[in-house]
């Protein structure tokens, strides 16, 4: 769902993860650089080159190695709780809650929560949305949004306008991966953790 200037079918090689801050950005490599990845040209519209995760899901090792050098990357943000995105952020997030003892809660696209939920309307990299969350989920005070790829920043700024409506704080957001193409165009609200530069 991502908008990227890449080959298809392309392995990206000398990317460099993000620090917890930007604005205090000390580059290193880890393993997860080495992971070769999928990309799909003109999915799911023309123009879209749309990195398939599902490169990482279906691979144990590779799998693993995502969700352990996710949890040292956001190890820094104390969070007690986390929200994961629809749809591919589920997984990640329910790995990453799994390993740090804490809850999560889905942000759904409309009319998929059962019971009350509250929405926004938002813009992404190729149209508007929309976001439900269900507010009694919402377990934990300190708040990380999950996700699998982060490009415009859209998705998470919504998620997190959702969240402090409720009263959460929102400690950051996390990703595997960071749309290059974007990093100057955005302005987010809260520091991110993005494992790899596609």
């Amino acid at each position: 769902m991502f908008l990227l200037r890449a080959a298809c079918a392309q392995t990206c090689d000398n990317l460099v993860p993000h620090s917890l801050h930007p604005h205090d950005h000390i580059p290193h490599m880890n393993d997860f650089d080495s992971v070769p990845l999928e990309f799909f040209q003109d999915y799911p519209e023309p123009g879209v080159n749309f990195i398939d995760v599902g490169c990482i899901f279906d691979n144990p090792d590779h799998w693993r190695l995502a969700v352990d050098t996710l949890h040292a990357e956001t190890e820094g943000l104390h969070f007690d709780f986390i929200l994961a995105m629809d749809a591919r952020g589920f997984m990640i997030a329910g790995a990453l809650a799994y390993e740090r003892k804490v809850g999560f809660a889905m942000a759904r696209k409309a009319g998929k929560l059962p019971g009350k939920a509250i929405s926004i309307d938002y813009q992404r990299e190729y149209g508007s949305a929309t976001i439900e969350i269900q507010p009694e989920r919402i377990k934990g005070q300190r708040v990380l949004i999950v996700d699998d790829v982060l490009a415009t920043g859209g998705t998470i700024e919504a998620a997190a306008a959702l969240l402090r409506q409720l009263g959460k704080e929102v400690v950051g957001a996390a990703a595997l991966f960071d749309i290059a193409f974007f990093k100057e165009k955005r302005a987010l609200t809260m520091p991110i953790v993005t494992l790899r530069d596609v």
